[in-house]
């Protein structure tokens, strides 16, 4: 299903109402997870367990694959949120969904996917000395980032959702810029947009 190499395998199904007691979901909540959801699987384990060649340090958590077989192609994200928040590990979410798998995982609070992509060709490299360092490489290669030098890989990807929030911030003040009549408050929303794309131009120009 998904190309993990040095991870070792496993199989244990976790019941979907074990994800609704430990969040207590309601009625229509627990509806809209059988809606989407046919049964999630514990299908591989990074760990120091399985693998004891990897440094050992106390913040140090498991690496696990959940596979998610999704009722049809794709999952709302505050599914994703509570999938990823199932067990007190890292949680590296296999969607599946006919004969395509997307990645998915929660990192620094935010969702990341991929592209859905044939099972054959899914796939993730381990990557560094430890299971932070393992996750946080994983992280990028999901959210499809190219590391850089000087940089985490954590910093990497907050700079990135820093990128992005800004492009949006950039895309709204100029629709608003362009609406506004009076040309005291348009000036005004044009320095605001200035600065914006100045902060945008200067992460693009550090990262280059």
């Amino acid at each position: 299903m998904l190309g993990l190499p040095s991870a070792t395998e496993v199989k244990k199904i976790i019941p979907k109402r074990a994800l609704y007691s430990k969040f207590q979901l309601n009625t229509a909540e627990q509806k809209e997870f059988d809606a989407a959801i046919r049964q999630l699987t514990i299908v591989n384990e990074i760990s120091l367990r399985t693998i004891p060649a990897l440094q050992k340090k106390e913040e140090d958590k498991a690496i696990f694959v959940l596979a998610v077989q999704l009722k049809q192609e794709g999952c709302a994200e505050k599914i994703l949120y509570k999938l990823s928040r199932l067990i007190d590990q890292r949680l590296l979410l296999a969607l599946c969904y006919a004969d395509k798998v997307q990645l998915a995982l929660l990192f620094d609070n935010k969702i990341f996917l991929n592209e859905f992509k044939p099972a054959a060709e899914q796939s993730v490299t381990l990557q560094g000395t430890g299971l932070k360092e393992i996750w946080e490489k994983i992280a990028l290669q999901v959210a499809n980032l190219t590391p850089l030098a000087g940089l985490t890989p954590a910093a990497v990807i907050a700079n990135a959702g820093k990128r992005e929030e800004l492009t949006k911030q950039i895309a709204a003040l100029t629709k608003k810029m362009f609406a506004e009549r009076q040309a005291k408050k348009k000036l005004e929303l044009r320095l605001q947009l200035n600065q914006l794309k100045n902060e945008l131009n200067e992460m693009e120009v550090y990262e280059s």
